[in-house]
């Protein structure tokens, strides 16, 4: 359903005039300033407002100003739908309650979350009939919450609907196909059950990587998941390609994707410590430490386990002169967080403690 902008908001938006859109920032008060300015000088109920209200609701949604967006769209959901010239089971009715079961999501509100998707898929069924792409959308969003809150059985139920509706809506090659595959798959992998799983991630791969390039970070997300598939089945060789794969895809210097190059860097290295292949993964810790570090700080606690795999590498390279400051800076940034950590803390200490006196490096 595309959104009509009333000249009212259009004239906020080119004065500067919505807190906190750009930054996820500005006071409640002033978010309800704007609305009830908006609503003022679109006297009489006129349709528009509704669709103003909702479009400024959105805008704080991607902001992550979740504070302005919640009330603004409780407001659209509540309203009188004769006043907002709409019926309940119209589109925007569906985008109100999905953008809202997100906004819980975010905060973990996920049995807050929950009625929000089964009313949407409702409506959605009765808008635009059973096997429509958008219940398809409606389906997957709930059985991704379905996950999240352990229902695999259910989750895997709407995962295949809405892959069957895709398939016949879309075609068997669309990156909406190779989207619902790639779920399915994900949610079958979750269960351990890889068998069936592996068939759908290669499938969502090689749709992604035909129709979008390797580059994108659909592809690459298709990618890590089976190579972790393939991890956890014990196909080292397979998963290394993958991963290989995985770290030529990243375009220099592309922004913010650094801790995703890091942590396939770190999925790689473990690869080659699995197969025994040491050297192969030092350099590989060591960037992906160094990534780590820049992106996200020196502080941050994602870097004591990369410094604890390489303590690890080298310790078992009888290379304890190197070993003893990776274990020690990991118990450093372990131990500026007391409350988390606390087991892989004393198993840093225990590892340091266990390393040999100086000097009793092979050569």
């Amino acid at each position: 359903m595309a959104l009509r902008l009333s000249a009212a908001l259009l004239s906020l938006l080119a004065g500067g005039l919505l807190p906190g859109l750009a930054q996820g920032q500005g006071a409640p008060q002033e978010g309800l300033v704007t609305l009830n300015r908006l609503e003022e000088s679109l006297a009489g109920g006129q349709p528009y407002t509704a669709m103003d209200a909702e479009t400024l609701a959105g805008f704080y949604f991607r902001a992550g100003n979740y504070v302005l967006a919640e009330p603004l769209t409780k407001r659209l959901l509540d309203a009188d739908p004769k006043r907002f010239g709409q019926q309940p089971d119209e589109p925007t009715a569906v985008v109100n309650l999905q953008h809202l079961a997100l906004l819980y999501q975010e905060q973990g509100r996920l049995d807050d979350a929950l009625p929000m998707l089964t009313r949407a898929l409702t409506l959605e069924e009765r808008a635009a009939g059973d096997e429509h792409p958008d219940v398809a959308t409606a389906l997957s969003l709930l059985a991704g919450l379905q996950v999240r809150r352990g229902q695999y059985a259910d989750a895997e139920d709407h995962y295949r609907r809405a892959l069957n509706i895709d398939e016949a809506a879309l075609g068997t090659r669309h990156p909406g196909v190779a989207a619902s595959a790639s779920n399915l798959g994900a949610t079958l992998a979750m269960q351990r059950r890889y068998e069936e799983a592996k068939p759908l991630l290669r499938r969502a791969l090689d749709m992604y990587q035909q129709l979008l390039g390797e580059d994108n970070p659909d592809t690459r997300i298709a990618a890590r998941n089976l190579g972790v598939l393939l991890t956890r089945q014990g196909r080292g060789n397979e998963a290394v390609g993958l991963f290989t794969g995985l770290l030529t895809s990243y375009s220099a210097s592309r922004i913010g994707l650094e801790p995703l190059l890091a942590r396939d860097l770190h999925r790689l290295a473990d690869q080659y410590v699995a197969q025994g292949e040491l050297q192969s993964a030092e350099p590989l810790y060591k960037r992906a430490l160094q990534i780590n570090q820049r992106a996200l700080g020196e502080g941050h606690l994602r870097n004591a386990r990369t410094l604890l795999q390489l303590g690890d590498l080298y310790r078992h390279l009888a290379l304890y002169a190197l070993a003893a400051p990776q274990y020690r800076e990991a118990l450093r940034l372990l131990s500026a967080a007391p409350d988390t950590g606390s087991v892989m803390r004393e198993d840093v200490r225990a590892r340091l403690a266990g390393l040999p006196s100086p000097g009793d490096d092979t050569p």
